[in-house]
């Protein structure tokens, strides 16, 4: 059985749940939760529910490095010295990160329109996200496909990249459960990244088809509770982007519009710093997804911005 135990986190969520799995000799923990003593000590005291201890960690699996996944992941690695292994594409981004600014960052600034002004705004309120982070040295690379042994059976890589880089789901084809981490989540849609070159909407609608094809009977999700009917869950979530979609088509047909225009206007609200990050590398997501079908096409304007409008 695969066993959750629920973390503090300091924001609307509220919560992240880590994975405990029994494997032939200790456990395997997926995700570790927010860097911090209130995390840390929760994480203990859930493990010490259970009669488990630190040494009793055999593997950690990260699902993606957002902060809230694996901010805590130094503090855990020292008390367990666990093997750790981490999606390549995750451990490039993470590096990205701690060596700086990612270019992309700057890159949705001006893509985006974002006034200049707003941008020391935008990263301040990021700041705190970003220091949850710390250098990690894995054990092993993951590429997709890759198995860990577990008593339940087979535990099964499967790349899900869209919500980050190169975030991953673990399959056990025996049990038909699927831990999703943040790739489906009853209740929520997961937000859509943003990387220049990449159509990152598209990816992660090409993860839920990989996804919608298994055999799944229960889906564990890093927050919420878990899902049943995880296809019906696809369908919604498909239906939910088409209606992102045009409902930003719908605000680019009458005159041009830079994606910082488009957030509050397709929500209909003026965001906080933070939020609006999110919400403006959700409207890239969408925007370059709908150029690459040809449904939308941009003009360059002399600040560099890209003034979107619908495609003819």
């Amino acid at each position: 059985m695969i066993q959750t135990i629920r973390l503090p986190l300091p924001f609307e969520l509220e919560h992240v749940n880590v994975g405990l799995v029994p494997l032939e000799d200790g456990y395997l923990l997926i995700d570790t939760g927010m860097a911090g003593g209130k995390s840390f000590h929760a994480l203990e005291a859930g493990l010490a529910e259970r009669g488990i201890g630190w040494h009793d960690i055999r593997t950690i699996v990260a699902t993606h490095i957002h902060p809230d996944h694996i901010g805590g992941l130094p503090r855990v690695l020292e008390a367990t010295r666990a093997h750790f292994a981490i999606h390549h594409a995750e451990l490039e981004y993470l590096n990205s990160i701690l060596e700086g600014e990612t270019p992309w960052v700057v890159s949705a600034f001006i893509d985006g329109g974002v006034p200049r002004e707003d941008w020391d705004r935008i990263r301040e309120s990021l700041t705190g996200m970003c220091g949850a982070l710390a250098k990690a040295k894995p054990d092993q690379i993951l590429h997709g496909g890759e198995e860990f042994a577990t008593r339940l059976g087979p535990a099964r890589v499967i790349p899900t990249p869209g919500h980050s880089a190169g975030h991953i789901c673990l399959y056990w084809p025996n049990e038909r459960v699927l831990y999703a981490g943040d790739h489906l989540i009853q209740n929520i849609t997961p937000n859509i990244a943003w990387m220049p070159g990449r159509d990152m909407l598209g990816e992660y609608l090409d993860s839920l088809a990989a996804i919608e094809r298994l055999d799944i009977q229960l889906v564990i999700s890093s927050h919420g509770e878990p899902l049943e009917n995880h296809r019906e869950w696809i369908v919604a979530t498909r239906r939910h982007h088409d209606e992102r979609c045009e409902g930003i088509l719908a605000l680019i047909e009458s005159e041009p519009r830079t994606a910082a225009e488009l957030v509050p206007a397709l929500w209909n609200k003026d965001f906080a710093a933070f939020h609006f990050y999110f919400a403006l590398f959700e409207v890239l997501a969408h925007l370059e997804h709908m150029r690459r079908a040809g449904r939308a096409a941009f003009e360059l304007a002399e600040d560099g911005s890209r003034r979107w409008q619908r495609s003819i």
